[in-house]
């Protein structure tokens, strides 16, 4: 056959070896993935854009163990982060999950860069706004994480969920479970506030969906009202910026969402059929619809949490009959931190 060649292949009139063509041709099909530099998650300059999804690994990261804040931080997520920490059991009969302080986890982001995390680098990104954070039990376990995260950086001596960093920036969390009479009492309160209270450069993050188990009712309960409340009409004088819903990870049912208690659970189970996990996704495929028809930002959550499955509490802890599948460990790293890091460059690039 003309031109054909056993061996070295013929390549723009060079003889090239077949691995080295093969290399050509993976580079060709995956630019980010041999040796090239991914795109930032948040691009410079964001605005109320619909925000990049963020797939990744986690990965043992015990050299994290060395640092000189390293102890300091696991003494914190144990004994002052709140409840879940998983460092200590909660209960006589439950079980603690042992690796989780001394082999942190470290997310590993395939489809963009996220800068580091740090303490400094969030307080500088955040500079003199505010942030609100209303949301549930899971929103409220980050709230420990960044308490632990900050500590060198908050000047309040408040410990009831607020804090006050270096540069004048502000923490607040408020907790909105399901139902909508919290989301109605926290817009009342805020609807007229004080400029020093909340202003047009502050940021109002929300969730609230994990607790929900059946569409008709986030629907009705809670999207239908939000969307009335706070985005068909200004109900706080801040920006706001959704946050995704976490995923579950139940033994024998639908893409490990939550049905109904089970006491001979044994633990989480890891979801990796696609197809399963894309239906057990129907809290953020509604909430984010709707938040990008007003475009709201948001801040991705889903995915780093589908593929943290043994990252949950204890079996039989926290009053749940079998297992809580639903929380996460707060400790040293971990998905909570790796919430940090994303807020940190959303912060960055986004300029109210």
């Amino acid at each position: 056959m003309p031109g054909a060649t056993r061996g070295p292949t013929a390549l723009n009139g060079w003889y090239t070896p077949r691995s080295v063509q093969l290399f050509l041709w993976l580079s060709a099909l995956t630019p980010f993935t041999l040796g090239q530099t991914l795109p930032p998650c948040f691009p410079p300059h964001l605005n109320g854009t619909r925000t990049t999804d963020i797939r990744g690994y986690w990965k043992a990261a015990p050299e994290l163990m060395q640092l000189p804040s390293a102890q300091k931080q696991i003494e914190c997520r144990t004994h002052g982060a709140g409840t879940r920490s998983c460092a200590l059991p909660t209960r006589k009969k439950s079980t603690p999950k042992p690796f989780k302080s001394g082999n942190p986890r470290k997310f590993i982001p395939t489809t963009c860069s996220l800068q580091e995390f740090s303490s400094e680098a969030l307080d500088l990104a955040l500079g003199s706004r505010k942030i609100f954070y209303f949301g549930d039990s899971v929103t409220m376990q980050h709230k420990g994480s960044l308490s632990c995260s900050l500590a060198d950086r908050n000047d309040s001596a408040e410990t009831s969920g607020r804090m006050v960093l270096r540069n004048g920036g502000r923490f607040t969390f408020y907790r909105v479970s399901t139902g909508s009479k919290g989301l109605v009492r926290h817009t009342e309160r805020f609807k007229d506030p004080p400029p020093e209270t909340m202003s047009e450069r502050d940021i109002c993050i929300f969730n609230v969906g994990v607790h929900y188990n059946e569409a008709k009712h986030y629907q009705v309960d809670f999207l239908d009202i939000f969307e009335k409340l706070c985005l068909a009409q200004k109900c706080m004088p801040c920006q706001i910026v959704w946050r995704e819903s976490t995923h579950q990870h139940f033994p024998g049912n639908l893409g490990g969402l939550y049905v109904k208690p089970d006491p001979k659970c044994k633990g989480c189970v890891k979801v990796e059929d696609e197809q399963q996990l894309a239906k057990a996704n129907w809290r953020n495929d509604m909430a984010n619809k709707l938040m990008e028809k007003y475009n709201v930002p948001i801040l991705p959550a889903w995915h780093m949490s589908a593929i943290a499955h043994d990252m949950h509490p204890e079996v039989g802890g926290y009053n749940h009959n079998g297992c809580d599948c639903t929380h996460y460990c707060n400790f040293y790293h971990g998905l909570f931190e790796t919430w940090s890091q994303v807020l940190q460059n959303f912060l960055t690039a986004f300029t109210a």
